[in-house]
Parts: C-alpha cells; structure tokens; sequence
C-alpha cells in the first residue's frame, strides 16, 4: 500500500480526503512541484522547495510547517515510492498539503538517441506579465489543453510562444534553442517556468539565456526540451523540420548534469534523466 504525506502526517494513500471547499480543487488557488524519484531518492529536492517556496511567497500563502519538515516529509516519501523510478508531486493549497508518488516510465533510450516530434502550437499563448507568469499554478488547464492537442498530431510535446511571439516553453518543459552561437534558453522574463534543471545548466554555463523570437527557430539546428522528470531530451523534428543537432547537444548536457548536482540534492542524476 503506498503512502502519503497529508497535512502534517503519513497516512495510506486511500485515506486522503480533499474537502470539497478546498480551494485548490475549486479555483487552482495553490502552486505544485513535481520531482523525479530514483530507487526511493528524491533528486534536486532542494532547488524544487526553493522554488516552491518563492511561488508560495508571490501568491501570500504560509504553511504550518517549516521548509525541513516538508523536506522530510519529501524524502520519506520517496523512500517508500514505487521503484525503479517515481513522480512524487507536492501539491498546496490554502487549505490542505499534500504529498503523493506514482510509478513513472521515462523516454525510452531511443527517444533519448534520436530525439523525440515536437510542433509549434501558437494559439496557446503565454502572458509574460500574467501573476502567475512563472509559477506552477494549480491553474494549469492551458497546459493540458496544449499537451492534449500535441499528442493528436502524435507529439511529445508543443513549442509555446508568449504574447511577442517569441519562445517561451514547452506545456511540461522548458526549452533551449541550439543556434551558430551557442545554446540559448528563454529568461525568465519571457513568462517561462524557471526550471530545476534549466537552473543547474545556467549554473554551469552550459547553457545562456536570451530573447528566441519565432522565427529563430528556421535557424535552429537542434532544439531541447528539460524539466525533472527527464533531464534533458532532443527534438528530432519540429513541425515539418528536422533538428540535426538535438542529441549530440542533448547527451553533452546530460553528462554535465551528472558533475552539476547541487549540494544536498542527496543523489546524482543518473544519464538518462
């Protein structure tokens, strides 16, 4: 039976009750992170509370618990996650916390070797100076929609553009454009969520950010896409265009991640994620 962590306790999983006046449940008033567990570890649980806990700020919510009681509570619940690897989510909202992991089945080796189809999805439009730009809202219905509508054209993923038509992010992750230049990913600035791992290869300078206005990308050679869960994975094909570079660029990066863990993350991140 798995287990929970719900306002202050472990409990099995099929005891948590969300009250029907929940906030979150009724308005996505509330913020989640979501990390990837390896054989019962939690990685980069730091760099997750740190951004939960800034998102918690912006929005004027306080917890009852301090930020080492919730990292406790992550890391216990991950310990008793399903193996060989998880999805442990956090999820607040001003009333309940809550936290849950389910069985996760990352890329496969073939996807991380030549690259996974990916489209451009302009009509899902991300608002840079919209309040909740950045965070991981619970309001997350915009990236369900453009996820749903990428997976009919038989896509991984989309490419959203903000309300400059420029790039901001994926619906599930961030990206990085591979120009002549370099290896760019949109500021935060742009509306993008600032990911973890987009965080550790800024931190390493493996990556740059700048401004990607749409039409950089018939430039582009190769195209990434990154959030916890995977790491780092190449784009083979953007709409009708090949992305040549995408998995060379994609396995560099991946191998300095594996040297980039930050301290306390607890674990190293293995080359696939």
């Amino acid at each position: 039976m798995s287990l929970s962590w719900w306002n202050g306790r472990t409990v099995d999983a099929e005891e948590v009750r969300i009250p029907a006046d929940d906030s979150g449940f009724l308005f996505g008033d509330g913020l989640f992170e979501t990390l990837r567990v390896d054989a019962g570890r939690p990685l980069d649980v730091p760099a997750h509370l740190d951004r939960l806990f800034a998102g918690l700020e912006r929005i004027g919510l306080r917890l009852p618990e301090d930020r080492e009681t919730l990292e406790q509570a992550v890391l216990e619940i991950g310990a008793a996650s399903p193996r060989p690897v998880a999805r442990l989510r956090i999820t607040v909202s001003r009333e309940n916390r809550l936290i849950t992991a389910s069985p996760y089945d990352p890329p496969g080796e073939d996807q991380y070797r030549k690259g996974v189809f990916v489209v451009l999805l302009p009509e899902f439009r991300i608002d840079s100076h919209s309040p909740l730009a950045g965070l991981k809202s619970l309001s997350y219905q915009v990236n369900r929609l453009a996820t749903r509508k990428a997976a009919r054209y038989g896509a991984w993923e989309t490419v959203l553009l903000n309300e400059r038509s420029r790039v901001a992010e994926g619906s599930r992750s961030n990206v990085a454009v591979i120009l002549p230049d370099g290896i760019y990913t949109p500021p935060a600035s742009e509306g993008c969520l600032p990911g973890t791992v987009r965080r550790r290869l800024l931190e390493a300078r493996a990556i740059k950010e700048r401004r990607i206005p749409v039409k950089y990308l018939t430039d582009a050679s190769g195209l990434l896409l990154m959030n916890s869960l995977i790491g780092v994975l190449p784009v083979s094909r953007l709409g009708g265009r090949d992305m040549p570079a995408g998995p060379e660029a994609a396995a560099q990066l991946r191998e300095i991640l594996l040297t980039a863990a930050p301290p306390g993350s607890g674990a190293r991140r293995p080359r696939r994620a």
